[in-house]
């Protein structure tokens, strides 16, 4: 609380070039850390944030001056004013605006969530999901996961690292993203990823133990596991723990077409498998797979 500080001061010794927002019925001044000023009702401020509400009734608890009728109390904030003007648009019933950068929209959760605005937060993420969402692509979610890492958003940071587990990684090809993101991060992701492995195999063979919750238990094939499922598919289970990236519907099908090409006959039936099982079969993996993330994700949050 030390970086915030407040002092009353005229609306006429104000520089209105600096000035980004007054809006009607302003009662207090929040000064950004670049001298802006954004004039608002302290109402929004306090019912939005339990954190400014406190500063805010504190400054309020010094004597007025004897000019009182022009002067407005003025809370001073380390944030830029363009982050905070970007903020007062989710807080005022205004139309709400994320920034043009994922940097800035980070930065823009960051303050949110130093301020212990919860529904905020909320909305926010709700505008970002729809107009601006998370990048897909390998880099790009690095640099979100350094970003949020950075800034303490664990929501954000997990969501760029199950986006990561979807490539094909080594310790050694994050070792040539230092210029994407610092080394701490990096160490963060891979731990992170190690978990992931180490838990998800486990869940894998609780899956595969139980025949894949019998979805192909009885189904004739040239090869069986001990599990009395295909051993392709049996091999296909095994792969994801050491290979989150191969999980996807399309690996699958590459497995299965492999085992008919290369011997599923003689009586294998692995290639008139209906599509109702072969989708009830992907829906229990999906579920297996995400609550391990659910597993790891939530050793995350409480190490945070």
């Amino acid at each position: 609380m030390s970086t915030v500080s407040f002092e009353a001061t005229s609306t006429t010794d104000e520089p209105l070039a600096n000035l980004l927002l007054d809006y009607p019925g302003a009662d207090i001044i929040l000064r950004s850390q670049d001298s802006h000023h954004l004039r608002v009702p302290k109402i929004f401020i306090i019912n939005n944030s339990p954190v400014l509400d406190e500063l805010v009734r504190g400054t309020l608890d010094f004597p007025g001056d004897a000019n009182a009728e022009v002067s407005l109390p003025v809370v001073r904030l380390p944030e830029s004013g363009n982050i905070l003007h970007y903020l007062l648009t989710f807080i005022l019933p205004i139309f709400p605006t994320i920034p043009p950068t994922h940097e800035e929209t980070m930065g823009l959760l960051s303050v949110a969530q130093k301020y212990g605005m919860e529904t905020v937060l909320v909305h926010i993420r709700g505008i970002i999901a729809r107009h601006n969402p998370l990048p897909t692509h390998l880099e790009p979610a690095l640099h979100i996961y350094a970003l949020a890492q950075k800034y303490g958003l664990r929501q954000e940071a997990l969501q760029s690292a199950r986006i990561i587990l979807k490539y094909s990684i080594t310790i050694e090809d994050l070792g040539d993203k230092l210029d994407v993101m610092p080394g701490a991060s990096l160490y963060e992701l891979w731990k992170y990823y190690e978990r992931v492995r180490t838990i998800l195999a486990l869940d894998l063979t609780e899956f595969r133990d139980s025949g894949a919750r019998g979805l192909l238990t009885g189904l004739r094939c040239t090869e069986l596991s001990s599990s009395q499922i295909p051993t392709w598919v049996d091999q296909y289970i095994v792969s994801l723990g050491n290979a989150p990236s191969l999980f996807d519907p399309l690996e699958f099908n590459i497995a299965m077409t492999r085992h008919i090409k290369n011997g599923g006959n003689g009586g294998c039936e692995c290639g008139s498998i209906s599509s109702q099982i072969i989708h009830e079969f992907w829906e229990a993996l999906v579920s297996v797979v995400n609550g391990s993330l659910e597993k790891v994700g939530v050793m995350i949050c409480r190490a945070a």
